[in-house]
């Protein structure tokens, strides 16, 4: 049986060419991410397998499967997961979309032994390429999960998804942020300035932005300079990185304003330079039409012609010379003065970062990397945190069975474990004694909630 293109599907948008890569490319969206009836089959669980690209997956605890699972058994699954047909090559069914739900359905399964939960309803994708699961897998966890989860993990899909757009037969950039946009809900403000970190982003400020040590809106702006004015920076906030948290903060804020300047004088500079080459293109028309008009006058005084008009329409041209001549002149000035301004605030950028002290390193210190870490796992446990003792998580808990509050308390315990932990780390001194540090502790009551 011949394999089937994805172009050979009519999926009602009209007439277009098979060969039209963003018919292509829809036509694969619609299928997968659309309402329309496609092919829906019971699946054993036993025949579907997770997708090792999903790395979205991480976010997942047990805590959130097993909330999902308890929904799933009182309401049933309300969509279906997505997957690929591998039968072929090996028996299996690929998830693109839904592995949460799968994993909620096989918790149930394990625990409960109902047959009810040894099969799921999945929408089957067949004859996909590679390719096309990528994209059917990146649709929709930028669909579901955007970036409220993990910033650069959502960078990193948004640039995978937009060249896999253009990889399929040819896209081109603005039809893939266009698709990605309308498929996905990001705006397209949004996916321009991830693509514009991810590409343009000098590595080592790449870095400090992967490790939440500088800001996402800092970080854009920084993309938006040249190279030589971004190694400036990157050199200035390695140093300040070195020297501590508070350095490099400090250093991050005062370059930010500066960078400030350079992007207004860059943008003027870039305006007045395309004002001198349109200035010279016109000057190089204006001295073609002049010696083309030499060339008629003297013809029209070798043929005893009057020369009067065409002497008229040469001074003309020469007075316009003369204008252009005197533009191109100013152009040239107030370039060099843009240039002058933007390499001196160039080189203040060079002393903002370089002059705090590295801090000295002992045996009993932390690198920054690993403080830096530390400050991340506790920023992402108080919010976790924060988000269990809602007052509507409080009530949900009270709905758990016994088994459910074991987890949660289980689980409240190691939040509460870990932020004493890392508060303790980044509590000590450079001696390796501790500073006094109040702990914030969450007491669990018996039933599961928080109090």
């Amino acid at each position: 049986m011949a394999k089937l293109k994805l172009s050979d599907i009519d999926m009602g948008l009209g007439s277009v060419p098979k060969s039209d890569p963003l018919h292509d490319a829809q036509t694969l969206l619609n299928r997968s991410l659309g309402t329309d009836s496609d092919d829906y089959r019971s699946i054993p669980l036993s025949q579907i397998m997770i997708n090792p690209q999903n790395d979205y997956s991480a976010d997942d605890t047990e805590e959130d499967i097993r909330e999902l699972a308890g929904d799933i058994e009182r309401n049933g699954l309300l969509h279906n997961i997505v997957v690929s047909d591998r039968t072929k090559e090996n028996g299996m069914y690929l998830i693109l979309s839904g592995e949460r739900r799968y994993r909620a359905v096989r918790m149930l399964f394990e625990e409960k032994k109902e047959n009810r939960y040894a099969v799921i309803l999945c929408k089957v994708l067949a004859g996909l390429e590679p390719l096309d699961e990528m994209l059917v897998l990146d649709a929709a966890n930028l669909q579901t999960r955007g970036g409220m989860q993990d910033e650069r993990r959502f960078r990193k899909a948004t640039l995978r998804f937009i060249e896999n757009l253009r990889k399929k037969g040819g896209v081109s950039e603005r039809d893939a942020i266009g698709l990605a946009t309308r498929y996905t809900g990001v705006s397209d403000k949004l996916i321009d300035k991830n693509l514009s970190v991810e590409r343009n982003l000098h590595p080592d400020i790449l870095s400090l932005l992967d490790r939440d040590l500088i800001p996402k809106n800092q970080a854009v702006q920084y993309a938006r300079l040249p190279e030589e004015t971004q190694q400036i920076l990157a050199e200035n906030l390695t140093h300040a990185y070195e020297s501590g948290s508070a350095a490099l903060k400090d250093a991050n804020d005062k370059l930010f304003l500066a960078t400030k300047t350079i992007t207004e004088l860059t943008g003027q500079l870039e305006s007045r330079e395309k004002g001198l080459r349109e200035v010279d293109e016109e000057i190089a028309e204006a001295q073609l039409s002049l010696s083309a008009l030499n060339a008629m006058a003297e013809n029209a005084v070798a043929g005893g012609e009057s020369t009067e008009e065409l002497e008229q329409q040469i001074d003309v041209v020469r007075k316009t010379l003369l204008d252009l001549e005197s533009q191109k002149k100013m152009y040239a000035n107030t370039i060099s003065s843009a240039k002058a301004a933007l390499k001196k605030s160039e080189d203040k950028l060079s002393g903002i970062g370089m002059s705090a002290k590295p801090q000295k390193k002992t045996g009993n210190t932390l690198s920054d990397d690993v403080a830096a870490m530390v400050n991340k796992s506790m920023k992402k446990a108080e919010t976790g945190v924060s988000g269990i003792t809602s007052r509507t998580s409080i009530n949900r808990m009270r709905r758990l069975d016994a088994p459910g509050k074991r987890v949660m308390l289980e689980r409240l315990t190691e939040m509460r474990s870990a932020l004493n932990a890392a508060i303790e780390i980044l509590g000590s001194t450079e001696d390796g004694s501790s500073a006094h540090t109040e702990r914030t502790e969450t007491k669990t009551s018996d039933d599961g909630g928080s109090r």
